[in-house]
């Protein structure tokens, strides 16, 4: 008889095992602690491009609204800027960001089931809903809440000009 077992490796014939159900849970606990690091690892990038992208919208909206001030003021409309206040500023962008819900009246956070910017007509504030598992994660979360305000700014001359800002007013409750 050869030496060589029944699928030509060393060994007996009939010899050949496979993973004890030991060995088996050893690389089943593994495979899941490797996992579980790495699922973390994703969520915080996920959060941290989450974030990233609000600022940008921040920004972009910033610009988009000191554009319109000049425009308005360029113009001789300087009371355009009282409508632009309590108008959407999401309007002033020539493409609203993908994370954009629309307008809603927020009685209470639970209404809306996504994360991503809404209009409140009610107070005219533009608040950022944070993801649900976010919000599950850091328990009390804040949501920000952001307004479109006139300011009114000392002129060379003395004479007040007036302008737009988009200001963090606050924080509201988690959902």
């Amino acid at each position: 008889m050869s030496r060589f077992g029944k699928y030509g490796k060393p060994g007996k014939p009939g010899n050949m095992r496979g993973f004890s159900l030991y060995e088996f849970a050893i690389v089943v606990a593994i495979t899941a602690a490797l996992s579980t690091v790495l699922l973390h690892r994703l969520d915080g990038y996920r959060r941290a491009a989450e974030e990233a992208a609000a600022r940008q919208t921040v920004a972009a909206l910033r610009t988009a609204l000191q554009a319109e001030v000049a425009r308005a003021l360029a113009d001789g409309r300087p009371e355009r800027l009282a409508t632009l206040a309590q108008q959407n500023p999401m309007r002033l962008l020539a493409r609203p960001p993908a994370d954009y819900l629309g307008e809603f009246a927020l009685s209470g956070q639970g209404n809306v089931a996504r994360h991503g910017w809404v209009f409140n007509p009610r107070d005219k504030t533009l608040v950022y809903l944070r993801s649900e598992r976010e919000s599950f994660a850091v328990g009390n979360s804040k949501l920000p809440v952001f307004k479109v305000e006139l300011t009114r700014n000392p002129g060379v001359a003395g004479a007040p000009v007036s302008s737009l800002a988009l200001n963090e007013i606050g924080r509201q409750g988690s959902r």
